[in-house]
């Protein structure tokens, strides 16, 4: 039998090609003996309609309504099916509806064919006709005793629909989101009586006379692997059902440690782990990560290392995803401590053959590492350089080491002040009619205050700095010569440092003139 284009033909029996407009025919070819007590008047077919008897097979069913007088008594009611096209009809079936028939017993149904169908495809029935006679007793194979015939033609065709199979569609989804049902049954007699979904978590959801049957979005409260079924009922009682499973993924869980470097660095180490889900068990696939609280993504690498801008407490947020596309998040508070860092100083500056004191720090750290000019070096945190020479001024670096290995450095610039160093200048010398003479000292060492001081009675103006005029007394005269002395005291670190230098000054008499007479 096609599961296409079938066609299932009832013909009635001794039917020719041409049929009356109301169905009937006008004689019987194969049993023509009119007259007895029964004529075809008294049977008359109520409908033809299709009963569905199982998913795979339907069955043709014929419903009589028997009008008999009591003085008119037919004890049996032949129907015969036959298929063809009417013209050369082929017996399916002989029905015998044996019964006791009384007048005004109405209506009785009789099966008339079981069809049997492929599941998924549905069946059209077309031109069905129906034949049945009324007899007084049993005619076996020869219409001896059959009475005058009667014949039903369907006016449509009957549609047997594809086997009700019950589907549907859903989907995975992570704890916390919801999945939409969507009801896919085909087949069966519509509208539907009942649609029943259970959700593997005691709870329903059902229709009546709807089709497609569509639940709300369905949430769950727990992650697990949840067995869904959906049971269709049709209009004929066949029943259809469907189950599938299917998961609500937890969720991973996010967490990370974190250790500051050298400066403001912090490396981040990702600890989150995928959690499995019944007997799957996914991995995690993708971290971001916010350092600032920015809302940004600074960074997607699994264990970044970051450098903040400054000392502070940040709030970290690391976000991952697992390879089933479900995210966990976490935030912590990560302090960033100031950075570890070198100090440098000295007691600069300083005189020479003086002392150079060089200070490092902070104290505690793991090495400390001086360099400076003249290719000095120390390990020392704190170290000294005697005697200071002009030639030690200059720049020191200190490099230190702290508990992490970070390494980071500071510098201070020494300065080397030299000594004063004075000279009053070459001996002088001036007639006593002279009343100043000028004196210019000089200095080739450090910065000073300078200080004129004599032998003599005589004053200086100014008494200070390195040029000065000298009133020399009349002492000075009589006296001839006094010394002159230019004493330099250091400014700075060279002021206890004192240096002085002599210079005489010779005050010549005129010679008196005279002159000889000769008499």
């Amino acid at each position: 039998m096609k599961s296409r284009s079938i066609a299932y033909i009832l013909v009635i029996l001794g039917i020719s090609q041409a049929l009356l407009a109301d169905g009937q025919s006008s004689w019987d070819p194969w049993c023509n003996y009119p007259g007895g007590s029964c004529t075809a008047n008294d049977i008359s077919v109520t409908r033809v309609y299709l009963a569905q008897n199982s998913p795979s097979s339907v069955t043709l069913m014929g419903t009589f309504s028997l009008n008999l007088a009591t003085d008119r008594y037919c004890p049996y009611s032949v129907v015969d099916i036959y298929r063809g096209d009417g013209v050369t009809p082929i017996k399916l079936k002989h029905v015998t509806w044996l019964t006791t028939l009384s007048g005004g017993t109405s209506p009785q149904e009789i099966p008339l064919a079981t069809i049997t169908r492929p599941p998924d495809e549905p069946i059209v029935l077309k031109n069905i006709y129906v034949q049945w006679s009324a007899s007084k007793s049993t005619c076996g194979d020869n219409c001896n005793n059959y009475q005058s015939s009667k014949c039903y033609k369907d006016p449509g065709p009957l549609v047997v629909p594809a086997s009700l199979i019950a589907n549907f569609s859903g989907f995975n989804v992570c704890l916390g989101g919801s999945i939409q049902f969507t009801d896919l049954t085909t087949g069966g007699y519509k509208p539907y009586a009942s649609s029943v979904w259970t959700f593997g978590d005691a709870t329903t959801y059902s229709c009546s006379s709807a089709s497609p049957c569509n639940p709300p979005p369905k949430t769950y409260a727990s992650p697990g692997r949840y067995t869904v079924t959906l049971r269709v009922t049709d209009n004929k009682g066949v029943v259809s059902t469907k189950s599938q499973s299917y998961y609500v993924w937890a969720p991973p869980v996010a967490d990370f440690s974190y250790a500051q470097g050298c400066g403001f660095e912090v490396q981040f180490s990702d600890l989150s782990t995928a959690t499995p889900t019944a007997d799957v068990m996914p991995t995690i696939t993708a971290q971001s990560w916010d350092f600032d609280g920015g809302g940004a993504i600074d960074s997607s690498m699994q264990s970044p290392e970051y450098t903040f801008p400054a000392p502070g407490t940040y709030p970290v947020r690391l976000t991952v995803t697992d390879s089933h596309g479900c995210t966990g998040f976490i935030v912590k508070d990560v302090t960033v401590n100031p950075a570890v860092q070198a100090t440098a100083g000295s007691n600069s500056p300083v005189c020479e053959g003086s002392t150079i004191n060089l200070y490092g720090g902070p104290d505690g750290l793991i090495s400390y590492s001086w360099t400076g000019p003249e290719g000095f070096a120390s390990s020392l945190q704190n170290t000294t350089i005697y005697p200071a020479t002009l030639a030690n001024a200059g720049t020191y670096t200190l490099k230190v080491v702290d508990e992490e290995g970070c390494e980071t450095e500071a510098k201070t610039t020494v300065l080397v002040q030299r000594r004063p160093a004075v000279s009053a200048g070459a001996d002088l010398y001036i007639c006593e009619t002279e009343e100043q003479i000028l004196i210019a000292g000089s200095n080739s060492g450090g910065p000073a205050t300078y200080l004129w001081t004599t032998s003599g009675t005589g004053h200086f103006e100014p008494d200070g700095g390195l040029s000065t005029r000298y009133h020399p007394s009349d002492g000075d005269r009589e006296a001839g010569r006094v010394n002159i002395t230019l004493t330099a005291v250091g400014i700075g670190p060279c002021g206890t440092f004192s240096t002085s230098d002599d210079m005489t000054l010779s005050i010549l008499k005129v010679p008196e003139a005279s002159i000889n007479v000769a008499f």
